[in-house]
């Protein structure tokens, strides 16, 4: 009995500590990292290429988001700017600059393809989002998502909104989002919108 009862101590503890999915990290993001305190410094001579802001993450997930979210927008390095909540000390939400900086020199790096946005630029969905999209009525009413957090789209061609809204739920462990807010359009199509972040669970929806 006694055998019985450690076990499921240990077991439940495994649960506990699994109950938090990591973000994956791509591989060409690995090498992102966050500013020095010589590159902040230095970081006017670096190529601005966006903010990100995290709402509400596990804090071992602030850092993986970042890298990855820097690497899409074609930066190298970011900057936490502001720290919006923490959990013990670590941060769990967060506004960040994000840079392209020349790693030889610490200069920008002004040629970067994402640092001005054109209509030739396409963003494309990253493996693992391409089972996202926005939810539905039904899934809201039957109570079947959890609000994971939001996000909001930087300016960008009216054809990124999607893959941008699927790219980023899937990077925050979600499968659905729902746009609450346009902040800029092109005639009739949103060119920057805040969108809440939802994890639904898979089974039939009767629409």
């Amino acid at each position: 009995m006694k055998k019985t009862i450690v076990m499921t101590v240990i077991a439940s503890t495994a649960l506990v500590g699994c109950g938090t999915r990591k973000i994956a990290v791509f591989p060409e993001a690995k090498t992102i990292k966050a500013m020095t305190p010589q590159e902040v410094t230095r970081k006017s001579e670096c190529q601005f290429v966006g903010t990100h802001t995290i709402t509400k993450a596990h804090p071992n997930n602030v850092s993986r988001e970042l890298k990855n979210v820097t690497y899409q927008k074609g930066g190298n390095r970011y900057f936490i700017s502001k720290v919006l909540s923490t959990i013990k000390s670590k941060p769990t939400g967060v506004v960040a600059e994000l840079y392209s900086c020349d790693l030889t020199t610490g200069e920008g790096t002004p040629s970067s393809p994402t640092a001005t946005i054109n209509d030739n630029s396409r963003t494309t969905l990253i493996p693992g989002a391409h089972a996202v999209r926005a939810i539905s009525f039904a899934e809201i009413e039957n109570n079947l998502c959890k609000v994971l957090g939001t996000y909001t789209v930087p300016k960008t061609h009216p054809k990124n909104i999607e893959p941008e809204l699927a790219n980023q739920s899937y990077m925050m462990g979600g499968n659905r989002y729902h746009i609450t807010k346009i902040i800029s359009t092109r005639g009739s199509q949103p060119t920057s919108v805040i969108a809440d972040v939802y994890r639904c669970k898979h089974q039939s929806v009767h629409f």
